[in-house]
């Protein structure tokens, strides 16, 4: 019988509810033994739908025995204090993205799993790390396929409606949180192209430097960004670009980055890999076994497979239950997702200051 890695919930709402609860469904190393959410009904619909014992208290996740890792799916500004807490009970931590609201919280967060000994993961690299188009194009970059990296294009739009903001998707649990600058950190970049930010830096393998931006608010009652642009010049001299919007007239609720006009890519000296959903299309005028499978001077198209009875989040959770039960590091540390809240609030000040900022922050 293969021993399981058992997960307490933190927190019930949207996310835990509509993907974390799934992923771990489908995990054949690991399950839900217990949850808690602040709000009773939410508690008691996530017991009726998952048939695991769901409370208003907290002890009754971090106080069991049988609970060797924690989920934190809780308002941003509650990851830090909730993971701490956690960790000092023994317990191994995967937080959502973001992992803080601040780099002081992220490195508190960090400290304290190390202190404690356990494991600590951020969670925005799950749709990302496993995915097969992505495990292609970082492959396709490691070995020269496109040349040197010259410039990097993201940029995507959607149109929230009002009651995302307090209900999400879902209108499950009705809070104020996402509104909040304070307690979500910010908008349509730390909210949700912080994937985005993860992906840039794991698939090219490229850190940055120096980052300007600009954002407002334009028709939102909110009072993070709904528009955000920024630039970036990385550690070897490549630039990038990241155009995200919440409240664009004419696109879908949930959006789409890039896909239509296919925009999202990378620029290298000798070619371009495209990010157009499940394909990527590929352009390379390299020459040797950099380029086997593809076409020289020309674009091709390489399609993958998306089993329909489990997602990537469901091999990121069966991947951090090996390494939590059996040792070693996990795929995606709690520094990656220190690192992609580093280039977010980057942007943050900028817009603020009018002036780029450079990495490190100090």
């Amino acid at each position: 019988m293969t021993k399981k890695l058992r997960f307490g919930m933190i927190g019930l709402g949207e996310i835990a509810y509509k993907s974390t609860g799934i992923a771990l469904q489908q995990a054949h190393n690991a399950e839900m033994v217990a949850g808690v959410d602040p709000v009773a009904h939410v508690a008691a619909s996530y017991q009726e739908t998952y048939d695991i014992p769901c409370s208003t208290d907290l002890d009754d996740v971090l106080g069991r025995d049988d609970v060797d890792a924690v989920v934190l799916s809780v308002p941003h500004d509650l990851h830090v204090p909730l993971g701490i807490q956690a960790a000092k009970a023994g317990k191994h931590v995967v937080v959502e993205k973001p992992m803080a609201t601040t780099l002081a919280d992220a490195d508190a967060l960090i400290d304290a799993c190390q202190r404690a000994g356990v494991l600590l993961t951020s969670k925005e690299g799950g749709s990302v790390f496993y995915d097969p188009a992505n495990v292609k194009a970082r492959k396709l970059m490691a070995q020269g396929a496109i040349g040197d990296v010259m410039a990097i294009q993201i940029y995507g739009a959607s149109n929230k409606p009002d009651s995302y903001w307090t209900g999400g998707y879902t209108n499950r649990v009705h809070t104020t949180w996402r509104k909040s600058k304070t307690e979500s950190g910010g908008g349509i970049l730390i909210m949700n192209y912080i994937y985005d930010i993860y992906r840039l830096r794991h698939i090219v393998g490229l850190e940055a430097a120096r980052v300007f931006a600009e954002y407002g608010t334009y028709r939102t009652p909110v009072e993070v960004e709904d528009f955000i642009t920024v630039s970036l010049r990385f550690t070897n001299g490549a630039i990038g670009t990241l155009s995200a919007t919440s409240c664009a007239p004419g696109a879908s609720a949930k959006g789409m980055r890039g896909t239509v006009a296919r925009g999202n890519r990378v620029y290298g000296t000798q070619g371009q890999i495209v990010f157009d959903g499940k394909k990527l299309l590929v352009y390379t005028d390299a020459v040797g076994d950099a380029t086997k499978g593809l076409e020289q001077g020309a674009w091709t198209e390489l399609a993958f497979e998306y089993p329909e009875d489990r997602n990537t989040f469901t091999t990121y959770f069966e991947r951090f239950a090996d390494v939590a039960l059996n040792g070693g590091t996990p795929d995606i540390p709690g520094e990656e997702g220190r690192a992609d809240l580093e280039v977010i609030l980057a942007a943050y000040e900028s817009g603020k200051t009018n002036l780029p900022v450079t990495l490190p922050i100090t």
